[in-house]
């Protein structure tokens, strides 16, 4: 197993954008107190648009990936192999109350990030070109980006909570087939007695 990173290793991309954010804030006013912006102020826009829609996704990109961190973290925190007492000391060591496989929990979580951060691209790059395609435009394509982002997510969703349904109904069967297999020996075991 992997060891945990030290704790100022964490914070090594959450440095990184607010670096990019102090680069992005000195770059904007650089172009608004610097530039031409009589003769070129269309391009001295986009540029602007271009270092901000960088920086969104760059943050978005840490947050998403600190988020599936988490969400595999947080799994690991609440369950354990086997039956009975939890190996080790922790902190809190409780048995997950729902039936899911580790495989399934993970990959829905990387699914909805991964929509999650396309859409969050997308709409990055619909703002730098906003300009260029005019506000009636950068309003329509985001609607259908946000639509389409939110019918995903509510899909992954939906289809989340009907295999993990499945998965529980089946182990919830094993288990009863389990106890009634314990069950009948001991029946026959009581009936041979005189």
């Amino acid at each position: 197993m992997a060891e945990r990173r030290p704790g100022w290793a964490r914070l090594i991309p959450d440095l990184i954008v607010l670096g990019l954010l102090g680069a992005s804030v000195i770059a904007s006013l650089c172009l608004w107190f610097l530039g031409d912006w009589d003769n070129y102020s269309f391009w001295l826009h986009l540029t602007l648009r271009i270092i901000w829609g960088c920086w969104i996704v760059a943050c978005l990109a840490t947050v998403l990936t600190k988020v599936t961190i988490f969400g595999w973290s947080f799994r690991k925190y609440l369950r354990w192999p086997g039956e009975g007492r939890p190996p080790g000391a922790r902190i809190r060591p409780t048995r997950a109350p729902w039936i899911k496989s580790a495989a399934g929990s993970f990959s829905f979580t990387v699914a909805m990030v991964s929509v999650t951060g396309a859409f969050a691209i997308a709409e990055a790059v619909i703002f730098i070109l906003k300009g260029v395609i005019g506000d009636w435009a950068f309003w329509l394509i985001s609607m259908i980006l946000g639509t389409v982002w939110w019918v995903a997510m509510i899909t992954l969703v939906l289809v989340r909570v009907g295999l993990f349904a499945a998965e529980r109904k089946k182990a919830l069967t094993e288990q009863a087939a389990k106890a009634e297999a314990n069950r009948q020996p001991q029946e026959t075991s009581t009936e041979t007695r005189p």
